[in-house]
């Protein structure tokens, strides 16, 4: 007989935990298909805009504007509110079982510094240390091990306060297209399979709505995202329409999650040339 863990018990009390439970036991829908209804489920009720409020397990903060010249002391510079997920529940309880403890503050190390950056905010080494409660010098060697797997880690002392680079989303993004699984990309990034399902969900809402002629602003409110994510994620389906293997991942999954095949730009020709020849 397994033994239940006070970590297992802590993450049986989580609200994802909760849902789970009533469509297993109550619906009698199998895991897979109860995890599902929860992946959607929260995307369509949380998102990923912060003005929705504060939930369980986020906390609000007071970092540098990304805006602000770097140079000035912190106390002299613009400042800006924004909402940071410390705890994502049953996800980061699925990533503490499978990398640790170490592994978990490294991918909330990832997951915190990029909501920052979607809220025009940085966060410095100390804001981290403080949010996590650890002390700067495991944060100074955490990230120095993001960046050994690759990763960009955007805090206020490198970024010198100006500009921003890509975040970790649009990497995650970029993996799958390139064909990688779900389950090496959340190994990479220290998040849970879930969370990567979302983000490669949300992502490719974002494009089904574009292809419609939606405009940023509107995409962002029906995914409930923040425009500046709408924008990257946009950035990265117009690349990625340069990139033959790429655009063939696109092209088939898009039929895939709406049913029927729409053209990439730029096909349309090549279907009307198709037709030209045969008659």
């Amino acid at each position: 007989m397994s033994t239940i863990t006070a970590d297992d018990r802590l993450a049986l009390k989580t609200s994802d935990a909760t849902l789970l439970h009533i469509l297993q036991q109550e619906f009698n829908f199998s895991q897979r298909v109860s995890r599902e209804i929860l992946v959607t489920a929260k995307e369509v009720l949380l998102g990923g805009s912060p003005a929705e409020g504060v939930r369980p397990g986020q906390v609000r903060r007071i970092v540098a504007s990304l805006q602000a010249p770097f140079g000035p002391p912190l106390t002299e510079t613009d400042k800006i509110e924004v909402t940071l997920t410390v705890d994502a529940g049953a996800e980061d309880a699925e990533v503490k079982a499978r990398d640790g403890l170490e592994g978990l503050r490294r991918g909330r190390i990832l997951r915190i510094v990029d909501e920052a950056l979607q809220q025009d905010g940085v966060l410095t080494q100390e804001d981290l240390a403080q949010v996590l409660n650890v002390d700067v010098r495991t944060i100074r060697r955490d990230v120095a091990a993001l960046k050994a797997e690759g990763h960009l880690v955007h805090t206020r002392g490198p970024m010198k306060g100006v500009g921003r680079g890509q975040t970790h989303k649009i990497h995650i993004i970029e993996l799958w297209l390139d064909r990688e699984g779900y389950d090496k990309i959340s190994r990479w990034v220290h998040h849970s399979f879930y969370s990567i399902q979302r983000y490669i969900n949300t992502f490719q809402r974002v494009v089904v709505l574009h292809q419609e002629g939606m405009a940023a602003e509107q995409i962002a409110f029906l995914v409930r995202s923040s425009v500046r994510l709408v924008q990257d994620y946009l950035a990265v389906y117009e690349a990625a329409l340069t990139v033959p293997h790429r655009r063939e991942k696109l092209a088939e999954e898009l039929a895939r999650v709406s049913g029927w095949s729409a053209p990439l730009p730029g096909e349309e020709c090549n279907e009307a040339e198709k037709g030209g020849a045969a008659a």
